[in-house]
C-alpha cells in the first residue's frame, strides 16, 4: 500500500513539473524579440543623395545636371511577410533645387535672364513598398534587396532665388544683388511617383521617376509646356547595423 502512496505521489509531481515548464515555454516565446533587421518589424532611418538625370522635357529649361540635386533624410518601416518577401512604408523631409543655365532660349522659370538662378522647394513625403530578398550577406543582417514603390510629395514651402553681379563704377570689382520670390503659384504643390531601390546592406543603389508635373496647366498654357527631367538617382545610407 505504501508503495501505490509513493508512485502516486511521484506521478503528480511529475504531471506538476511538467506543466511549470511548459508555462516557462510558453512566456519565454511570448517574449521572443521580433524587432531587428531580420526580425517581424524593423525601423531605421535613412540618409540619401540625388541627382537629376537628361534629359528635360523640351528646350525651354537648361539645368545644370551636376547642381541640380536632392537630399531627404527620414524614417522607413518594414513588415516582413517571409524569408524572401516584406511590405513596408515611410516618411521622409526632402530638399529638391534646380539650377537653371542662363541663355536666349531659356523660358522656365521666367524667361529673364541673371547670372545665376535656381527654385528651392521644401518637401514632406511619403512611400509604400515591396521588398524581395535574394542571396546571402555575412555583413548585414538587412541582406540584399530590391524595393518596388511609389511616392507622394507635398512641397509646403518653396522660392526662387536668383542673383546678378553689378559693376561699381567707382570703385574696383563687383556687388551682388540677390532676389528672391516665395510661394510661388506655377508650381504644383503635391508630386507622385514610382521608386526603386537596390540595396546591399546599409548601401543603397537609389532611383525616382516623377510621373506627374513640377508646373501647373495654366503655366503650361501661358508660358512653356516643357517639363524639368523626371528621373533622378543616387545612393542612400541606412542607420542601422
Amino acid at each position: 500500500m505504501k508503495t501505490i502512496k509513493i508512485i502516486i505521489i511521484f506521478l503528480i509531481a511529475g504531471n506538476f513539473a511538467t506543466a511549470q515548464t511548459d508555462s516557462v515555454s510558453v512566456k519565454k516565446e511570448k517574449k521572443e524579440i521580433s524587432y531587428g533587421p531580420d526580425k517581424t518589424h524593423f525601423v531605421h532611418a535613412y540618409f540619401n543623395f540625388m541627382f537629376a538625370v537628361p534629359p528635360s522635357e523640351g528646350t525651354d529649361a537648361d539645368i545644370f545636371y551636376g547642381k541640380s540635386h536632392t537630399f531627404s533624410y527620414g524614417v522607413r518601416y518594414k513588415l516582413k511577410i517571409a524569408n524572401f518577401f516584406s511590405v513596408g512604408a515611410g516618411l521622409n523631409y526632402t530638399y529638391k533645387v534646380w539650377h537653371f543655365k542662363q541663355n536666349d532660349d531659356k523660358k522656365i522659370p521666367t524667361s529673364n535672364i541673371y547670372d545665376k538662378e535656381k527654385l528651392k522647394i521644401n518637401i514632406l513625403g511619403a512611400d509604400v513598398f515591396i521588398r524581395f530578398n535574394f542571396g546571402k550577406n555575412k555583413k548585414s543582417p538587412v541582406g540584399n534587396y530590391v524595393d518596388i514603390g511609389a511616392y507622394g510629395d507635398w512641397d509646403f514651402s518653396d522660392s526662387r532665388q536668383y542673383k546678378n553681379f553689378v559693376n561699381i563704377s567707382d570703385t574696383e570689382g563687383y556687388s551682388t544683388f540677390i532676389g528672391s520670390e516665395k510661394n510661388l503659384n506655377y508650381l504644383e504643390k503635391i508630386n507622385y511617383g514610382a521608386e526603386f531601390r537596390a540595396g546591399y546592406g546599409r548601401v543603397v543603389l537609389f532611383s525616382k521617376y516623377r510621373i506627374s508635373d513640377i508646373f501647373t496647366q495654366d503655366y503650361k498654357n501661358t508660358v512653356s509646356a516643357d517639363e524639368l527631367p523626371r528621373l533622378m538617382i543616387g545612393l542612400e545610407i541606412g542607420f542601422h547595423k
